[in-house]
């Protein structure tokens, strides 16, 4: 327990130098107006760097599964959701290509807030309307645009253990709108380095599976192509019990 303690401790001290030297810079770049601040060639660069080193700082062994069917072409990506530590894990992925985030409103009570309000889209899911108007947000901040979009299906954190909640049908809509293939991800065990509530970082090695690209075939409907996703998911979570 005390060992324990004393990494976490040092863990966040090493956050700490990488929020300064790092993430201060970029949330300077966020003031930029929109035409800049998108597709901004060092932000995304540095941002690659603070996923990278912010991962490093939980000083966890982490494994990552087909990062080769992530395309250098625009994609829509689509993860489980199991802890704050998911977003360097996929942003470490993408290798500085700009990319905007789905995320829901709540976030804008965490430290994360004055980055989030200029670099993603904050869905609000207090009614279908409002749901739709992020959702039309986010198309027209990456449709013809050279950005990855990377959305949660399931629509909020999962720390119940490595599964798979119910999908809504939110990147399905952003699929056929913008046409883009779906290149889904799923984490293993990230919900046990870093519980929502805790202090400790506890050392546990998380696994990262990349899958190929789906892409919505001629006449499919939504739950279909819907289905279809969330059951590669379901293959992973069996395949690893």
């Amino acid at each position: 327990m005390i060992l324990n303690l004393l990494r976490s401790i040092f863990s966040y001290f090493l956050l700490g130098i990488v929020l300064l030297f790092i993430g201060l810079p970029c949330l300077l770049m966020t003031l930029f107006p929109a035409r800049w601040r998108y597709d901004n060639k060092f932000f995304f660069w540095l941002s690659h760097i603070f996923y990278v080193a912010a991962i490093k700082t939980a000083m966890i062994p982490v494994t990552v599964v087909g990062k080769e069917n992530i395309p250098s072409e625009p994609v829509i990506i689509a993860a489980n959701h199991q802890s704050s530590l998911d977003i360097p894990l996929i942003g470490s992925l993408l290798d500085g290509y700009p990319h905007v985030w789905l995320a829901k409103t709540e976030l804008t009570n965490t430290p994360l807030s004055p980055i989030l309000r200029r670099m993603a889209v904050l869905i609000d899911m207090s009614s279908p309307q409002k749901g739709l108007k992020s959702l039309m947000q986010a198309i027209n901040l990456v449709d013809g645009k050279k950005r990855h979009l990377i959305i949660f299906p399931e629509g909020g954190r999962d720390i119940e253990g490595n599964r798979v909640r119910e999908f809504f049908a939110g990147f399905v809509i952003l699929a056929k709108r913008i046409k883009r293939p779906v290149v889904p991800i799923m984490i293993f065990d990230a919900y046990k380095v870093y519980p929502p509530g805790s202090f400790l970082v506890h050392r546990y090695p998380v696994k990262v599976v990349v899958g190929k690209p789906f892409h919505m075939r001629e006449g499919e409907g939504t739950e279909e192509f819907r289905d279809r996703v969330y059951e590669w998911f379901v293959k992973q979570v069996n395949s690893e019990s």
